[in-house]
């Protein structure tokens, strides 16, 4: 059993917009933030740099399960048009190191992609279990949520821009 493998999560939605679109929704994240979850998005800032360009610096507010939690980081890798990376700072990265948003061009529409990396998933299950820790009942609820929330903000994205 590999104790440290990765969980990887994704959510993938088609969007009738180019991938220009996107991007610049993006781009524009700071105005567009509250907009693209209206239940659970607080604020987002760029905090060093430019908007969407590597080593740029981000902080952002949202709640999960009820509770507002604040997080930054750097974007580790651009790539325009079609994929951005968020690298979470410390100690948020030590459980969810990265995520990533991906689009791709199909015809006239593209596809977005959230991925999102929960790092030791199955040795942080085990020592919940070995030590009886609820946060092994936790861990499960913060995935569910988690993919809950990704996939609404997919939903939202492509109301929003299809709506344009």
């Amino acid at each position: 059993m590999n104790l440290f493998k990765t969980l990887v999560l994704k959510d993938t939605i088609e969007i009738k917009v180019t991938p220009e679109t996107i991007w610049n929704f993006f781009y524009n994240l700071e105005k567009n933030y509250k907009a693209w979850h209206p239940k659970d998005h607080v604020s987002f800032k760029w905090t060093k740099g430019k908007p969407m360009e590597t080593g740029s610096h981000w902080f952002a507010g949202e709640y999960i399960l009820g509770e507002l939690k604040k997080g930054g980081g750097i974007v580790g890798e651009v790539i325009p048009n079609r994929k951005i990376v968020f690298k979470n700072a410390f100690p948020i990265s030590i459980v969810f190191p990265r995520f990533e948003w991906l689009i791709e061009s199909k015809g006239s529409k593209s596809v977005f992609t959230a991925v999102s990396y929960v790092r030791a998933e199955k040795f942080m299950r085990k020592l919940a279990s070995i030590f009886h820790h609820p946060d092994k009942k936790n861990l499960d609820t913060m995935i569910a949520a988690g993919k809950k929330h990704v996939k609404e903000e997919g939903e939202n994205l492509k109301k929003i821009l299809e709506k344009k």
